[in-house]
């Protein structure tokens, strides 16, 4: 694999005893660990790299992010907006953010309902969930192996409208995982050895993969896997608990599968119970395994040699989080640009945006904190009028 590092990332040496007559010193250079979300029982944990040395394992780099959340946790991704996270219980996807600031999504409205299934039956049961851009998600329906879109097209912090949840693919066998290219294509995991991973192309631009040749297998014959993850648009890597390992799937001939010769090879081992997976850019990959100890591995190519088979490319980062249902790497927010108390965007505070403010006030979901939370305490409150009043008056 090409080594795409920035030269301005930190240097790290390490010795190892290679054999009884001479040491070697490999020498990497190494970002920073990013930051770390992963979906336990009832919670989210935030796992944050604080004196810098890779891993998550010091005081005070654990911290819970969110409670409240099923017993079996679900299925999370990050994106620039937050986080979100699948039931498995319930035909369900909350969103979860930071709304004042304080490191935590502890406080109220910042765990709110992103979608919800309401048609009829047969209900679907969401096990994966991937996100192809800030408020568009793709969420894999295992009940029935369909593949279906949420968008929050009018923006107004949720998937609940008309139009915005449909089923946009179907014919998947137990869909365990999802990433999406960065070209737009889906790929998913299956529990199904002949057809591992499948990849899904909207061909005609039309917005599902029902059409001919838009659902096809990827790759084939080989142990399924439960974390996937395509940080390119030809090189995804799927995480398989039954055999420890990690393996490349990388599309030499770039005609979007891995069927042909030399394109699944083994990039990791060792990893007893990986199960979920999520990359940091294209360098390193974060695996979170379903074992007693609950490790989360950092895995690298540290000497480029295309795999992470070498001494010191796989590293405990972080122990503990048993029970894990996923692992998202931290996506940095969207600075909001909004202006406090201007509840309908126009540019200005003005006796129109009364109304709205007091609606919002009642029902905060969905509320655009940035405009709402009109004297910046991180509350929705009565607080919040006088500081409206405060405005208008000025």
């Amino acid at each position: 694999m090409a080594d795409s590092r920035p030269a301005a990332r930190r240097r790290r040496c390490r010795s190892f005893f290679l054999s009884i007559s001479f040491n070697a010193i490999l020498c990497s250079t190494l970002a920073a660990a990013p930051v770390l979300f992963v979906s336990r029982s009832g919670e989210i944990v935030r796992l944050t790299d604080l004196n810098q040395d890779d891993d998550y394992l010091d005081s005070g780099e654990r911290l819970t992010y969110c409670t409240g959340l099923p017993a079996a946790g679900g299925s999370i991704v990050a994106t620039s907006d937050g986080l979100y996270v699948a039931r498995t219980d319930l035909p369900i996807v909350l969103r979860i953010a930071d709304l004042n600031g304080d490191g935590d999504a502890l406080d109220a409205g910042e765990l709110a309902l992103f979608a919800e299934w309401t048609g009829g039956p047969p209900a679907p049961t969401f096990t994966a969930l991937a996100a192809a851009a800030a408020g568009v998600l793709y969420v894999a329906d295992s009940a029935n192996g369909g593949l279906l879109r949420l968008e929050d097209a009018n923006g107004d912090g949720d998937a609940m409208d008309f139009g915005e949840l449909l089923i946009v693919g179907d014919g998947l066998t137990s869909p365990i995982s999802l990433a999406v290219r960065p070209d737009g294509c889906v790929l998913a995991a299956q529990n199904l050895s002949a057809a591992p991973v499948r990849i899904l192309r909207d061909r005609n631009s039309d917005g599902d993969f029902f059409d001919f040749s838009e659902n096809l297998s990827y790759a084939e014959n080989m142990s399924p896997g439960n974390g996937l993850v395509a940080p390119g648009e030809w090189s995804s890597f799927l995480a398989r608990p039954a055999t420890g390992d990690v393996v490349w799937l990388r599309d030499l001939t770039r005609d979007h599968d891995v069927l042909d010769a030399g394109e699944v090879v083994t990039y990791a081992v060792g990893m007893a119970s990986a199960a979920h997976l999520a990359a940091d850019g294209a360098t390193a990959l974060y695996v979170a395994a379903v074992d007693v100890p609950g490790t989360i591995y950092r895995v690298e190519d540290l000497n480029g040699d295309g795999d992470a088979l070498d001494l010191g490319e796989i590293i405990p980062a972080a122990e503990g989080l048993t029970m894990s249902a996923g692992i998202a790497v931290a996506v940095a927010p969207t600075v909001p640009s909004c202006v406090r108390g201007d509840l309908n965007a126009d540019g200005s505070v003005t006796p129109s945006d009364a109304p709205l403010l007091a609606n919002t006030l009642m029902d905060p979901t969905g509320a655009e904190w940035c405009r709402a939370d009109v004297n910046d305490d991180g509350l929705l409150d009565g607080r919040d009028v006088a500081a409206f009043v405060d405005l208008l008056l000025s």
